[in-house]
């Protein structure tokens, strides 16, 4: 029992940070723009999902790792919650409240031969967890871009 709760610890939010990619990736795949945006937390981001070309390609990509039936993701998912993006966020993000966490939740390809999506996270003070970006691979991105 003390194991189980000692490892039940150890998650440290890796696992809320998993969902809400998941809820995200689900969102994208269903086109539910409602969903989506409330968990967009960049400027640079939703510009993505105005562009439809763009938005497109964006739900192509998540359907090749998310099952939408299942409602998870096709292969394995891992959070890093050490990993702190808050030198990177600031000055791009929507909202202007205090940063609480950061995050990047890893989904490994189902397919051989291409880059894992990173999914960067944050968690702003009165907020859920959102994502600011997704990217193939690990990747610089500039979110002071307007």
């Amino acid at each position: 029992m003390l194991l189980c709760l000692a490892l039940a610890g150890c998650d440290r939010g890796a696992s809320e940070q998993v969902q809400a990619a998941e809820k995200f990736a689900d969102a994208v795949v269903r086109n539910d723009a409602g969903a989506r945006d409330s968990m967009i937390a960049t400027r640079i981001f939703k510009k993505y999902f105005v562009n439809p070309y763009v938005a497109s390609d964006y739900i192509g990509w998540m359907r090749s790792i998310y099952d939408m039936h299942n409602r998870k993701f096709f292969s394995t998912s891992r959070a890093d919650v050490d990993r702190d993006l808050k030198e990177e966020l600031q000055g791009g993000l929507l909202y202007d409240d205090e940063i609480e966490e950061t995050g990047m939740v890893r989904v490994k390809s189902p397919n051989e031969g291409e880059q894992s999506a990173f999914f960067w996270m944050v968690k702003q003070k009165g907020h859920h967890w959102a994502v600011a970006i997704i990217t193939k691979g690990e990747a610089a991105v500039n979110f002071k871009q307007h």
